[in-house]
């Protein structure tokens, strides 16, 4: 850790960042500290410098200021409300050897790193004011070892992609359920996949890296060398201490049963709906997804209607019958007579799903989101739901229930917060006047139940504008005692928090 920087800021700021600490969930006061002052640290390149890295990068350097910065910047975020922070420059890499001369420019010009694989994070922590963005998104190989069900990739490689080339191969992974999500944000911040509650969060999946660290050297973590930095890539997500190039990832035999079901209710049944699926949560199968989700928007024109929840589960399994007994659970809520809609067991495969994936969340909107775990019981949770789910901000907003439960024990890794049920609330509109009302809805909402809160899922954060915890005290306290062994100057940049939003 950098005690210099740390000492050398007013007593004054360091009375007022101290307010900062609990909004990532992690870290200490002085790491809060010594963050911003690094944040704050800019300084001027000289023309030969810029000259001298864009000579070293096989690939594209923009630097703030050039002909094509602003669209760079802007591809690097899949929502269309841009973070209004502005990189330094950003290095579109094409090669490890890209990384590691990015790395080693950044450490010697005193410029911080930020790191962007698909560029799906709702707060966007990879995009910083006077820093390095490096975008590994034109890095896009996949190598697949299908005897031993293992695969090489890069992280900005879409989850979809990779499991086009698995399914011939009668394989698949865990992936984001939307299909242009990179595979390295999704695994290395936790990641709900496909069976993730029978195979693992994405994390668990991750069985080596070769990663460019500090120094700007490259180097392979596994189990057997390197260790912590395996231990940290299985759920630090923008926290990471490297830049991580490529992944091995641990595949599953494709089930050969792939079965939906889907209810949809009017709101009035609201309270009996989710006290059924609260105290469903033992007996859901690992094998099957459960959600509900409230929407409000008319399917085809996408303007206002009447708000719906609809209740949808996925079963992937060896045998039809396996299947329809997880999804005959469905049948047994109360007020299954009341459904408006049903479609039962309906067979359905991987395109399909990720196709529904985008339709929830299209190209071309803005966002805004936040989200929490929580083991609240059904007296407790449920009479909080009604505002939640029913007082949409706009017609495509919406609400997430997740039958996580019941939890796996975890392997040690710096993943460590789960519940039994995981709510996230999504503000989706495309005016840009409404944007702070809107960003500020989701976060507004889980406050509301913040006393019901164990912490937060890491995919979909909101560390800049809600304090909750992402890691476990213990998990806390290694990534940051990690961080400061193998960062000690601090050239990566790490969660996104007020304290460090310049």
């Amino acid at each position: 850790m950098d005690r210099t920087i740390a000492q050398n800021i007013s007593s004054k700021r360091r009375t007022v960042l101290k307010s900062f600490i609990a909004l990532a969930g992690c870290g200490s006061a002085e790491l809060s500290l010594v963050r911003y002052a690094e944040a704050k640290a800019t300084k001027t390149i000289p023309p030969k410098e810029k000259l001298a890295l864009n000579k070293a990068i096989q690939g594209t350097v923009l630097w703030r200021g050039d002909a094509d910065y602003e669209n760079a910047r802007g591809a690097a975020v899949y929502r269309e409300n841009k973070p209004k922070r502005f990189p330094e420059v950003i290095v579109l890499a094409e090669s490890d050897r890209d990384v590691m001369a990015a790395v080693r420019f950044a450490r010697d010009n005193h410029l911080k790193v930020g790191r962007r694989s698909g560029g799906h994070s709702w707060t966007s922590p990879h995009i910083r004011g006077g820093a390095m963005l490096i975008d590994l998104s034109r890095m896009q190989d996949v190598t697949i070892d299908a005897p031993n069900q293992t695969l090489w990739t890069n992280p900005g490689v879409v989850g979809s992609r990779i499991n086009a080339e698995l399914n011939p191969l009668g394989l698949i992974i865990p992936t984001a359920h939307h299909p242009t999500v990179g595979i390295g944000g999704f695994v290395m911040c936790g990641g709900f996949g496909w069976n993730s509650r029978l195979w693992g969060n994405g994390s668990e999946h991750i069985l080596a890296i070769d990663v460019v660290n500090a120094e700007g050297e490259l180097i392979r973590a596994d189990e057997t060398q390197n260790s912590d930095y395996l231990w940290a890539a299985r759920g630090a997500g923008s926290g990471f201490f490297g830049v991580v190039t490529r992944i091995q990832l641990r595949a599953h035999p494709l089930p050969p049963v792939m079965k939906a079901s889907v209810y949809t209710y009017t709101a009035d049944v609201l309270e009996d709906l989710f006290t059924w699926a609260r105290n469903l949560v033992p007996q859901v199968p690992p094998y099957m997804e459960l959600v509900i989700v409230s929407t409000a928007h008319d399917p085809k024109t996408g303007a206002w209607a009447p708000v719906r929840l609809t209740v949808a589960a996925l079963a992937l399994t060896d045998t039809e019958e396996q299947a329809d007994q997880a999804l005959a659970l469905l049948e047994t809520c109360p007020v299954v007579s009341k459904a408006t809609f049903r479609l039962v067991g309906k067979k359905t495969n991987l395109d399909e799903r990720y196709t529904s994936g985008y339709a929830a969340d299209p190209k071309g909107n803005r966002f805004g989101c936040d989200n929490m775990y929580t083991n609240a019981s059904a007296e407790e949770l449920v009479p909080k739901l009604r505002k939640l789910f029913t007082d949409l901000p706009s017609p495509r907003s919406h609400v997430f229930w997740l039958n996580w439960g019941p939890q796996r024990k975890w392997p040690d890794m710096a993943l460590s917060v789960q519940a039994d049920v995981f709510l996230g609330a999504y503000s989706i509109w495309t005016d840009p006047a409404q944007d702070e009302a809107m960003e500020k809805w989701p976060v507004e909402q889980m406050n509301h139940l913040s006393s019901l809160s164990v912490g937060g899922q890491m995919n979909d954060e909101n560390m800049l504008a809600h304090s909750q915890s992402y890691l476990s005290p213990h998990a806390s306290q290694r990534l940051e005692a990690l961080r400061a062994k193998y960062d000690p100057k601090g050239v990566f940049l790490s969660y996104l928090v007020a304290a460090t939003a310049v």
